[in-house]
């Protein structure tokens, strides 16, 4: 038994790096960590199948290379999408999509999108982890918990006390949200919840922007909260905007840009939006040093094109007659349905049904093989190590060779004169 200790977590996006690793003949076990996807997505076994399979049948790593250059050649309208995977693995996705005029989306765009669409019109006050845990005074927590996809932020950057805070004392407010049991047990009495009864978030947001504008009701809860935001040293306003329900999301963002600036304008103010599940901040900052632009970005006219909306990758699934889905983190993905041919691209312990037209397994970026994430706050690139030698390829890898091979066949016509 051999014992990995203080190892990346590259899952969820807080990029925890105290991770216990087990390692034998059968493979990887985490020591639990109090992360339910730590826990549950470290956990390998070290015999895995890894041939590639073609509508179910299994095929070697070269044919299967072949048939995906054959379907994404002869695509009219392909998508990339899911995308979860390592930066090196997005920059070469994106490098294939060039080539072949598809359309490159996040799985979890969503909760990107309702930030940077307000982040496009208002432009926002942002700060980091590492700020949160060493200077806020007050936290205030908007919608539901975060850490209901960020499993550790507690623990890990609120539990410590505050490095450059005088007295080390912290309150966490939460608006419009309960605070999970294990939320509750971590922070006990630092922790407080306003309910100025049934309301939806949006316009909690703005009645506490009212309160903050002295135009409140007497009686108001609001004027309470509204005080402590200008009387803190440095507030902190948290929020995970792939949580939030209700129409028009956008809109709660939106209001607590405003709130933000508004309390900024006398004490220190920032927000932090938390969106970064399997690299999708990562994705994000590969498409901009690419091309210029966020994900959603199609290269379908020859050049990149940028369009929240159009591109969405469940827009385009519908008219998509070649998907080339990426799933490198965990042997999962959300339902989805579409009327053309499927390459996934996943760990080999990934069940489908149906099964695809083409799956090539691959490893995980921080477990198969070494590679690069973002985290949550977008400021910290994070470098994860390989753990476990199982004979999977990673994603750059295995689109490499289509890549090749569809350089190849171009070769090959070229010469023929086709």
């Amino acid at each position: 038994m051999t014992f990995h200790p203080d190892i990346l977590c590259p899952f969820c996006g807080l990029g925890c790096g105290d991770i216990g690793i087990d390692q034998d003949d059968s493979g990887i076990a985490p020591r639990p960590s109090g992360c339910p996807q730590a826990d549950r997505l470290f956990r390998r076994s070290a015999t895995v199948p890894t041939d590639a399979r073609m509508g179910g049948t299994a095929v070697s790593m070269d044919d299967a290379v072949a048939e995906a250059a054959r379907l994404l050649a002869n695509s009219h309208a392909p998508l990339i999408a899911g995308l979860a995977t390592d930066v090196d693995g997005v920059l070469s996705a994106l490098t294939l999509a060039e080539r072949i005029g598809a359309t490159v989306d996040h799985e979890r765009s969503d909760a990107l999108f309702r930030n940077l669409a307000v982040l496009r019109r208002f432009g926002w006050s942002t700060t980091t982890l590492a700020e949160l845990r060493n200077r806020s005074d007050l936290v205030l927590v908007v919608g539901p918990d975060p850490a209901a996809a960020f499993p550790r932020l507690w623990e890990r950057w609120v539990v410590p006390e505050p490095a450059f805070m005088p007295d080390g004392a912290r309150s966490v407010v939460f608006l419009g949200g309960e605070p999970m049991p294990e939320t509750a047990q971590l922070l006990g009495g630092q922790i407080e919840t306003v309910d100025p009864g049934a309301a939806d978030l949006a316009t909690l947001v703005a009645g506490l922007r009212t309160a903050l504008a002295g135009r409140a009701a007497t009686g108001d809860p609001m004027t309470g909260l509204a005080a402590r935001l200008r009387a803190a040293r440095y507030a902190v306003v948290v929020w995970a905007a792939g949580l939030f329900q209700g129409p028009q999301p956008d809109m709660v963002v939106e209001g607590l840009v405003r709130l933000i600036r508004t309390v900024d304008g006398t004490t220190r103010c920032a927000g932090l939006p938390l969106s970064g599940a399997d690299n999708v901040i990562g994705a994000n900052q590969a498409s901009g040093w690419r091309t210029g632009f966020p994900l959603r970005t199609g290269f379908d006219g020859g050049v990149p094109t940028h369009d929240p909306e159009r591109f969405d990758w469940r827009r385009r699934l519908q008219d998509a007659d070649v998907t080339l889905w990426i799933s490198a983190f965990r042997p999962e993905m959300p339902e989805f349905s579409t009327n053309g041919a499927v390459i996934m691209l996943a760990p080999p312990e990934m069940a489908m049904t149906p099964e695809p037209a083409l799956f090539i397994p691959v490893g995980t970026p921080g477990i198969d093989h070494a590679g690069d994430v973002f985290r949550a706050d977008s400021v910290v690139a994070l470098h994860a190590g390989m753990l476990i030698d199982r004979g999977l390829p990673s994603v750059a890898g295995v689109i490499g060779r289509i890549l090749a091979a569809l350089n190849q066949t171009a070769t090959v016509k070229e010469t023929a004169g086709c």
